[in-house]
């Protein structure tokens, strides 16, 4: 039989894990920013450098080489922004796991 200081025992094992997790998401939230701020800067720079470099190429060429150059910055800030959705998915999972805790600890409450 499950009693009432169990329940509040992983409660407050959740909630310590969510304020964790949370910090994570937040240094997540900032570095997958930087990233993306980064790769935009160096897209641009590059953009403007091959429409210097070469005024007659069309746009689309020019595109694929300018992410072909960036393709390195492009790639940390698509990794980060996976990373970020991944510890949102683990705050989520953790709210349900605590909202499920609260359910029983008020059945158990009312068996009681």
């Amino acid at each position: 039989m499950i009693v009432q200081g169990q329940i509040e025992e992983q409660i407050l094992e959740l909630v310590d894990e969510l304020e964790k997790v949370t910090d994570v998401f937040a240094t997540c939230i900032e570095e997958t920013a930087r990233a993306d701020v980064a790769y935009k800067r160096s897209y641009s720079i590059a953009l403007a450098k091959r429409a210097s470099d070469f005024p007659k190429e069309t746009v689309a060429v020019r595109e694929a080489k300018v992410i072909t150059e960036t393709i390195e910055e492009l790639a940390v800030s698509k990794i980060l922004g996976a990373k970020e959705k991944a510890v949102k998915e683990k705050l989520i999972s953790l709210r349900s796991q605590l909202d499920a805790l609260r359910t029983l600890s008020a059945n158990v409450r009312a068996q009681t």
